[in-house]
């Protein structure tokens, strides 16, 4: 439950833009399937290298900006994902977050 606060105390103080939300769901969902596929410990690997990849590529690439609340962000999604899905009876092979 400590972990839980903590990381969403992070979150919004990195959530300033629609940005942040999509990496906050794209890490959510990357994490539920590949962890069905993977286990815990493989989707954790999983999304954290897409997350932490794609800025890496910001970076280098010059095509965007890298971003440490970014990284929060995708931090928090998979913290989430990983709590959700803990929570439930049986393992889902999907889960994802809906942003507006």
């Amino acid at each position: 439950m400590l972990l839980f606060v903590l990381f969403f105390s992070f979150v919004s103080l990195a959530v300033t833009g629609y940005d942040k939300f999509l990496h906050y769901s794209v890490s959510y969902t990357a994490f539920g399937l590949s962890s069905f596929i993977l286990g815990d410990t493989g989707g954790f690997l999983f999304s954290a290298s897409l997350g932490v990849g794609k800025e890496v590529w910001d970076l280098l690439s010059g095509k965007g900006s890298a971003e440490i609340e970014d990284l929060i962000a995708d931090f928090a999604g998979i913290a989430s994902a990983y709590s959700f899905a803990r929570s439930l009876s049986f393992r889902p092979i999907l889960v994802f977050v809906l942003v507006f």
